[in-house]
């Protein structure tokens, strides 16, 4: 705390309290580069606590990078006469969170001495921050739209529902009894996601029942409903995939909607299918652990690189081009944690990937 003291009166011509609140990083250094002074902005964007900075040589103690020494040339440029200001961009290798930046090193003169001010302005920050804007108009967009096919999805859905039954009271045949027992499933699902949808336009609070339901007959739905899509891929892309399932027994019961958990294993398993080229394996675990039933669901696919990871949950984020919304695991990742629950994603490029779900016991 020596060096700040002291830098105070050094620099007492300044107005401190203005630089403190300005929206971007400042840092003031001395002819040889000594920290003077060193803002609470800065102080967020690099990490770095005042006090273990001021007094210290920015370009050598500091920060002493091979990067940051690259613009030392700049800075003497900026202190060969006052008031001469050099502009740049740069990506500042902050330990553990480097940055894209717009430096501005600005020389002035005071009581004698030459000093130079560093202008921080974090770029990164402010391309997250327009990105977000950008994401958060695409889904009111989207909500817009999605609430009138919602309308129109649902009259389609009462069709579909009730031709099916009179269709399963006209067969006897078991095999095919099943099958139509699953499209009324289906439809009986589809009807509450799209009652979902509405309340979602109309900012209704998320009243979904929920009771106390066995996951593993849940996962059980999920596997048979991937058998068609399986085949799909089969025919149209000639994957050949099998299943596996590793469903503990005595599971404790969870308390949730039986059909947003559906949709959610559902979605898992239809990205597993479509991570897989050629040969490949599907395999679904369940087990109980502390208290929590966590489910996995792995396959041998293609994998994610890590920047890949780090966006999969994020809305409107694909990598299946035209062929994907950006909105299943947005959607998965929204329902679990709604249900006070967890989802995990380890992956491998070239091995596989899995996704694990964890949910709370039911009391």
């Amino acid at each position: 705390m020596e060096f700040w003291t002291e830098s105070l009166t050094e620099l007492d011509a300044i107005d401190f309290a203005t630089l403190d609140l300005l929206p971007y990083g400042i840092i003031v250094v001395d002819r040889e580069g000594k920290i003077l002074y060193y803002n609470a902005r800065e102080e967020q964007i690099a990490g770095r606590r005042k006090e273990s900075v001021i007094g210290r040589n920015f370009f050598t103690e500091v920060a002493p990078c091979t990067q940051v020494r690259d613009f030392y040339g700049r800075f003497q440029d900026a202190m060969s006469r006052p008031g001469w200001t050099v502009n740049f961009q740069f990506r500042f290798p902050f330990p553990n969170n480097p940055r894209e930046v717009e430096i501005a090193l600005t020389s002035f003169e005071n009581k004698g001495d030459r000093l130079c001010l560093i202008s921080v302005n974090d770029v990164t920050e402010q391309k997250a921050l327009r990105e977000r804007l950008i994401r958060a108009e695409h889904l009111r967009e989207l909500g817009e739209v999605a609430a009138g096919v919602a309308h129109n999805f649902g009259n389609l859905l009462m069709v579909i529902r009730g031709n099916a039954e009179v269709m399963l009271e006209m067969t006897e045949d078991e095999a095919l009894r099943r099958r139509i027992e699953k499209i009324i499933k289906a439809s009986d699902d589809g009807a509450k996601l799209v009652q979902r949808i509405r309340d979602s336009a109309r900012h209704k609070p998320e009243g979904t029942e929920r009771a106390e339901i066995d996951l593993n007959d849940v996962i059980r739905d999920s596997v048979a409903w991937m058998e068609d899509y399986i085949y799909e891929a089969r025919r149209e892309r000639r994957a050949v995939i099998e299943t596996e399932s590793d469903l503990g027994s005595n599971l404790p019961r969870v308390r949730a909607s039986a059909t947003e958990m559906r949709e959610v294993f559902v979605n898992l398993l239809r990205n597993a299918v479509d991570a897989i080229r050629g040969e490949g394996r599907i395999t679904v675990k369940s087990s109980a652990e502390d208290g929590r039933v966590v489910v996995e669901v792995s396959d041998t696919g293609c994998g994610m690189s890590p920047d890949v990871m780090a966006k999969i949950f994020h809305p409107l984020f694909t990598t299946k081009g035209e062929r994907g919304t950006g909105l299943g695991l947005t959607t998965c990742y929204a329902i679990v944690r709604r249900h006070g629950g967890d989802i995990r994603v380890r992956s491998e490029e070239g091995k596989g990937t899995t996704f694990t779900v964890s949910l709370p016991a039911a009391e």
